[in-house]
């Protein structure tokens, strides 16, 4: 906050002190002057907020024992391409990923975010992941979202929607998508479907022996970690 006060204060002395007869052209840059306050302002307090978010995330990896990295290059996971939610819109980034071993499992914990639309149209969603690379897991890949009105739409017209008959309240609640359906529905049993409906808007895209669980722009607290590091073994268990 100190930081803010010093690099406007300045700012607002200078373009909003009164002034005698204020001249035209003062009166046209007014506008961006406050224009350009706001951006600086925002800015300043965004990139306190980052710092904020790196040093508790590093707090809790130091808990769990794992190690942190406040930046990691987008290759640092493997074939995060081949996944929905790491395709969607640009300027991708891995942040604050603190990794190691849950039950002798190699896991990840670590913050996403991406840019859809640009301009006045654009939106960045923000989310924390759980993921998990089990050695003995062989997954067909798959995508499984909270459902909502458009995919509801969608699917009406012949938009890809696994739904399972026998258990409508997980098909009310959830997008299953992938292009081995009949291999999808083998991994999805009763005890599978079961947690997700007890565990409404869990996210999760999964392929070959990785996972990733996650809640739709959401971001962990750091006391949350570990329960949602739990969560995935929990469904890693059940997908086996």
């Amino acid at each position: 906050m100190a930081l803010i006060l010093f690099v406007v204060s300045p700012l607002l002395l200078f373009f909003f002190a009164p002034r005698q007869g204020p001249t035209g052209f003062a009166s046209i840059l007014l506008p961006f002057a406050a224009v350009l306050l706001l951006v600086i302002i925002v800015t300043l307090i965004r990139r306190k907020k980052a710092r904020e978010r790196t040093q508790i995330m590093q707090s809790a990896a130091a808990q769990l024992g794992w190690t942190f990295s406040a930046e990691v290059p987008w290759n640092y996971i493997p074939g995060l391409d081949r996944f929905t939610l790491f395709t969607q819109g640009h300027s991708k980034q891995v942040k604050n990923m603190m990794y190691g071993e849950a039950e002798g499992v190699k896991a990840a914990v670590f913050d996403y975010n991406y840019t859809t639309g640009s301009g006045k149209n654009s939106a960045t969603f923000y989310q924390s992941v759980v993921y998990l690379e089990p050695a003995d897991l062989a997954l067909p890949n798959f995508s499984l979202r909270h459902e909502n009105i458009m995919s509801k739409f969608l699917s009406a017209f012949g938009y890809q929607d696994i739904d399972f008959g026998q258990r409508p309240e997980f098909s009310r609640q959830y997008l299953l998508r992938g292009q081995d359906e009949p291999a999808i529905r083998q991994a999805f049993n009763d005890r599978v479907l079961s947690f997700y409906e007890s565990y409404p808007g869990t996210c999760t895209d999964g392929g070959g022996n990785q996972l990733f669980l996650y809640r739709a722009n959401y971001r962990f607290q750091p006391q949350e970690i570990q329960g949602y590091v739990g969560l995935g073994l929990e469904l890693m268990k059940l997908l086996r």
